[in-house]
Formats: C-alpha cells, sequence, structure tokens
C-alpha cells in the first residue's frame, strides 16, 4: 500500500500496520476490540481528504471480520487497542464527514456559556467558581479543602472537589472537565487514599492512557477500570488537559499559587469540544412509589429512639405480632448491619424502608427532633395478621 510523505498520511500508515497485525489473528476478527479499531479509522478516514482513500482499505479488512464473540479478551497485546487509541490521538473528535480539521480550527477561541450548558453534568458536591476559570482542582482524599479553596474566591479555579476512588470518582472528574471547553489544567493536590491511589491514576491516565479493557495502564491502585468512559474521551482528556502534581500538599494557599501559576501560561490550541453535554451513560428513570406492598415473610420491625439514654431501641416481630428480639444500638448502619446478619430481613424493599427509617430515628437523637415510623410504601396485597392496627405491617 503506497502513502505519501505527509504527516496525516504516515501517521494513518501507522494505525492500518496495526490493524492488519490484528486481523492476521483468528482470534482478532471475532472481538469487539478490533470492530471498534476499524469503525474509527473508517470514520476518521472519510472526515479526512488526505488519507480518504485509505477507506477502502478498512473496508477490506472489515470484510474479514466474522461475528462478534466476545468484547474483550484481554490480550496481552491488542492490536485492537492500539489502533482505536491511535485513531483518537491523530485524529480527535472526528463529528463531520465534511470538516477536514477547519471545524476544529474555528472553535478554538470558543467557550461553554453556564446559561446554555448546564455544568457541571456529572452531579456531586462540588465546590463549583467560575465555570469560565482555566483550572479544576482535585482534593484526592482531603476532604475539607475544596471549603477551604472556595473561601479563598480564587477566580482562575472552575471546579474544586475531593475524588476518592480511582475508577468512578476519577471517571465523573473526566467527564466534568471535558464538558467544559474552558478547563485546561488539573491540579492534583491533598492526601491520597489508601489503596484507592486516584492520583497516581490521573497521571498515569495522562502519560499512558487505557488499555483495551479500559484499565488505566501502569496504575498503582486497585481498579483503575474506566469502564463509563470511551478510548475518545481518554484521548481527548490526554490531549486537553495538563496536570499539576502536588499531591501530598494541603496547604489552600499552596494549591493556589499553582493554579495562578497556571493561568498565567498561555494555553495550546485545542480541538472542538464534543457536540453533547457527557455525562455518565446510563438509563433515567424517575422515582415513583410501589403500587403494591408485600410483608416480609421474616417479620417487621417496631423502631424507638429513646432520648435519654441516646440508644435506638429496634423491636422486630413475627408476622403474628410475636416479638422474637430487641437489637439496641447508637448507630443506625450498625443496627441495620445485625438485622441483615440475624436473617431478620430477607426483602430488598423491607431492608431499604429499615435502613431509612434508622436513619431518621438516628437524626432524631442527634438533633432532638421528634420521631414518627412511617408505614412502608405500597398498597398492602397481604392479610396481615398482626392485631396491633399501628405497628408497620398494616
Amino acid at each position: 500500500m503506497n502513502y505519501d510523505d505527509s504527516p496525516a498520511s504516515t501517521e494513518a500508515a501507522t494505525i492500518m500496520e496495526r490493524i492488519a497485525q490484528g486481523v492476521a489473528f483468528e482470534k482478532c476478527r471475532s472481538c469487539g476490540c478490533m470492530l471498534a479499531a476499524l469503525t474509527m479509522a473508517e470514520r476518521a478516514f472519510s472526515g479526512s481528504a488526505v488519507v480518504r482513500s485509505l477507506v477502502k482499505a478498512v473496508e477490506g479488512y472489515n470484510a474479514q471480520m466474522e461475528p462478534v464473540a466476545y468484547d474483550c479478551l484481554g490480550c496481552k497485546v491488542c492490536w485492537g487497542a492500539e489502533a482505536t487509541n491511535l485513531v483518537a490521538d491523530i485524529f480527535g473528535e472526528f463529528t463531520s464527514e465534511s470538516c477536514d480539521g477547519a471545524c476544529a480550527e474555528e472553535a478554538v477561541n470558543r467557550s461553554v456559556s453556564p446559561a446554555e450548558t448546564p455544568w457541571p453534568t456529572c452531579p456531586g458536591e462540588y465546590m463549583v467558581g467560575d465555570p469560565f476559570g482555566a483550572v479544576a482542582v482535585c482534593t484526592l482524599a482531603s476532604h475539607d479543602l475544596p471549603v477551604s479553596l472556595s473561601a479563598l474566591g480564587e477566580p482562575g479555579i472552575a471546579i474544586a472537589d475531593k475524588c476518592v476512588t480511582e475508577n468512578i470518582g476519577v471517571e465523573k472528574v473526566v467527564l466534568n472537565i471535558l464538558a467544559n471547553f474552558n478547563i485546561r489544567w488539573l491540579v492534583l493536590c491533598g492526601n491520597e487514599a489508601e489503596g484507592h491511589r486516584s492520583g497516581d491514576a490521573f497521571l498515569k491516565l495522562k502519560e499512558f492512557g487505557v488499555d483495551a479493557a479500559m484499565r488505566v495502564k501502569n496504575a498503582a491502585s486497585r481498579r483503575p477500570i474506566l469502564n463509563n468512559l470511551t478510548m475518545p474521551d481518554v484521548s481527548r482528556f490526554r490531549r486537553k488537559v495538563d496536570i499539576v502534581n502536588l499531591i501530598g500538599n494541603a496547604d489552600p494557599t499552596e494549591v493556589v499559587a499553582a493554579v495562578r501559576d497556571c493561568v498565567a501560561r498561555p494555553p495550546a490550541p485545542m480541538a472542538a469540544p464534543a457536540e453533547t453535554p457527557l455525562s455518565l451513560p446510563c438509563e433515567r428513570i424517575k422515582a415513583h412509589a410501589p403500587q403494591r406492598l408485600e410483608l416480609d415473610p421474616a417479620g417487621f420491625f417496631i423502631i424507638l429512639p429513646n432520648k435519654a439514654s441516646g440508644v435506638i431501641v429496634c423491636e422486630h416481630y413475627e408476622n403474628s405480632g410475636r416479638l422474637t428480639h430487641v437489637i439496641e444500638g447508637k448507630e443506625a448502619a450498625l443496627i441495620a448491619a445485625t438485622a441483615v446478619e440475624q436473617g431478620m430481613v430477607t426483602r430488598l424493599d423491607h431492608a431499604a424502608y429499615l435502613g431509612r427509617e434508622l436513619a431518621k430515628a438516628e437524626d432524631a437523637l442527634r438533633t432532638g427532633t421528634p420521631y414518627e415510623q412511617d408505614a412502608a410504601l405500597g398498597k398492602l396485597t397481604t392479610i396481615p395478621t398482626c392485631s396491633d392496627s399501628k405497628c408497620s405491617c398494616h
């Protein structure tokens, strides 16, 4: 296959070499990793006048593919993932077949309007500063540091929040950064959570990217697997953001100094942001009350917070009304765990109800507010055998 000497053509040749190496293996021809690489390469090449001629070659490799039998085999060397990463790194966001790079050039100075685009896109207890600020601050496991930074009122900070976990936590930070075109720096500060090492995951993500299973390469944490991101997401993050490593430093004034240093630097040109707001991909369901209530065969509970002793008394009854156990404690979580451990709860809706009511009781003791046990949600579908009309089974 002949290529000219242009950079785009040379890089496309490297992609095609990775694809050819993969398709040569029987296992790769049934793998979703290779199918993804071919799909991305075809889209990217179609949008570039320089290498559009390679689309036919990609179609030829596509014809050799077999029905996908597995999403990923986790191979030590994954030619599909290598090709996909190269496509994303080289061609970036190829949303239009007729763009030929011009649209990315036009979008360099585009800014996000908070009024037009709600942000942050991923929900959380963030300290949002100036949405047009250029710096995101991640305080890792230092929970109080975002509040301290917010109090200083530094205008360069767009958002500040903790991030404890190396998977879902990292994903949400990445998506919120990608959704705001103005953010160009990520300051990592505060202390790492033992075992999770989310700060290390960010550094390794920036330096090495991910493998075919979306695991951050060379990360020291336990499960740095970014299941809710795509390889283009990862590529955009790596190209978009420079990371300032202040891990272990929880001094707000030093963090602000680093933020100011970032803002003082001229940002490099950046490709266009995604067309649609980014968020974790999932089905969104509106909460609603259950239509019916079924009794737990294991029985029911009456919860009595004792203000004098500061103890929650949790009585467990059979559905006949016979008292079987009394659990006492000051922490709702421990009482609930004990009830589950003792087999007093066998239904998920009942477990949710018990946890909710125990949390209310604990809050009532802490604040001194009156506690009243609510009836379970839904219409009872079986006739209760308990004679007490005030108990929760009615």
